[in-house]
């Protein structure tokens, strides 16, 4: 024990904590979860998983109109960037309730064309940042406008908070886990759960969420070696003999994390081994942690939860046309495999699988790739979903239209908490709760886009 001081093994007690669900200021930044208000334990459940492509995903080279003159008009804009019909998959059913409209995706994506064609899958249009409804004349005027607009950390915080305008933001997970956390019935793992790190979206006013690693429960490393027993029964010691009540505070802090990881831990451990194959990505290996998170409900006393997992490189200034398919096609071989995983387990109309992303890109071509844009197409996934649809308002792509802020940047007309309270909603949180949560919802017309 001798390599290791009172205080390395504090603060590694400590880098363990966060994932506590508790109200007192340390707990709650450590941890998250406990209600703001009291609400009767369900007996059912759901997820919702956010998958989070940071950098600004191309989208309008996800969903493309097929259609002759809005194809004609998308190849004008996009130039070099424009995909030919050749690489494209034809998405089945009517969008968007007409006949005349239709759309593919890449053929790098075959995996969410057969969630769509299976009703399993919606495409939301021209979602973005708003802090009001806002037109080109508001844009023009620089009216309603989200602070630092085309700034990466600025909307990916707007994104993740939807308080553009607020004095002190926080996520809009982290605001749902104080608000609905007592439906579960393990008040010390928070509703919300990341792997890999951290995030804004799920850090509510007192909370934080539960992190996992990529390969599961992030150990105590003091005690990882063939000397575990021993280094813990003397870390044990040194937290029993806590004075001071910072001590104190800081010594029941570090035991809780440890006994949670240990409860988190035995449970994965339990969870049979699944027969959905996942493709080797490092997308596919979150959602499958997120998988057995689900699969380990019923003994982690879990009947909500929501998880957030992410993959990077999306910021195509240049070398798009080289960079995009490949992580495109992580997306679809993950989020393809994760949806066969829940209905094996069963859950496939109880978890609802959303993507987000920083902004859209520009239509127009820098030469060899596009720059910072703002509305964008997102998806949705599951089997509560009302796929086969595309929802929202498609924009006019051509440059210059009403809907062009310039350059090829799409003017949102669906914002992040029309479609975020639309998934509140389903996850079964109370009218009055979505509204708390997304306090700027009425400035919008319709609060619920039906997607789901």
């Amino acid at each position: 024990m001798s390599q290791f001081s009172r205080r390395d093994l504090l603060r590694a007690g400590l880098s363990a904590a966060a994932g506590l669900a508790t109200r007192g200021s340390m707990l709650g930044m450590l941890g998250g979860g406990l209600a703001s208000a009291a609400q009767a334990a369900t007996g059912d459940y759901k997820a919702l998983v956010c998958v989070f492509l940071y950098g600004g995903n191309d989208g309008y080279n996800v969903l493309v109109p097929t259609d002759s003159a809005r194809y004609q008009t998308y190849k004008t804009t996009r130039s070099s960037l424009a995909l030919p019909t050749s690489g494209l998959l034809q998405l089945s059913n009517a969008a968007q309730g007409s006949s005349s409209l239709s759309y593919g995706v890449p053929t790098t994506m075959p995996g969410l064309q057969s969630l769509y064609s299976r009703g399993r899958l919606a495409f939301v249009a021209n979602v973005g940042t708003l802090v009001a409804p806002t037109t080109k004349a508001d844009f023009q005027a620089k009216r309603n406008l989200p602070p630092q607009l085309f700034s990466h950390n600025d909307q990916q915080g707007c994104w993740m908070a939807t308080q553009s305008d607020a004095a002190q933001r926080t996520g809009w997970a982290g605001r749902l886990s104080e608000l609905m956390g007592s439906v579960n019935a393990n008040r010390e793992l928070s509703m919300n759960v990341s792997i890999g790190s951290s995030n804004y979206w799920q850090t509510g006013p007192q909370s934080m969420p539960y992190v996992l690693g990529q390969n599961g429960v992030v150990q105590f490393k003091a005690t990882l070696d063939g000397r575990a027993s021993q280094r813990s029964a003397v870390f044990n010691q040194m937290l029993a003999q806590a004075q001071t009540p910072t001590a104190f505070y800081t010594a029941d802090v570090t035991a809780r994390s440890m006994s949670l990881g240990a409860e988190v831990g035995q449970a994965l451990s339990q969870v049979p081994a699944f027969s959905t194959t996942y493709p080797s990505s490092t997308l596919s290996s979150q959602l499958q942690l997120v998988a057995k998170m689900i699969a380990a409900r019923s003994s982690l006393s879990m009947s909500r939860q929501v998880f957030f997992v992410s993959l990077g490189g999306f910021d195509t200034h240049d070398g798009q046309s080289g960079a995009q398919p490949g992580l495109l096609s992580q997306v679809s071989q993950a989020m393809s495999a994760f949806d066969a995983n829940m209905e094996e387990l069963g859950l496939g109309q109880q978890v609802t699988t959303f993507t987000a992303s920083d902004f859209g890109r520009s239509l127009t071509s820098n030469g060899d790739g596009s720059d910072h844009g703002w509305g964008n197409v997102q998806w949705v996934s599951g089997g509560a979903v009302a796929g086969g649809r595309v929802y929202g308002s498609f924009p006019n792509q051509a440059v210059g239209s009403s809907d062009d802020a310039g350059g090829g940047r799409m003017i949102p007309t669906t914002s992040v908490e029309q479609y975020g309270a639309t998934l509140l909603r389903w996850f079964g949180a109370a009218e009055d709760d979505i509204h708390t949560v997304f306090p700027n919802l009425d400035r919008f017309a319709s609060s619920d886009l039906g997607f789901v």
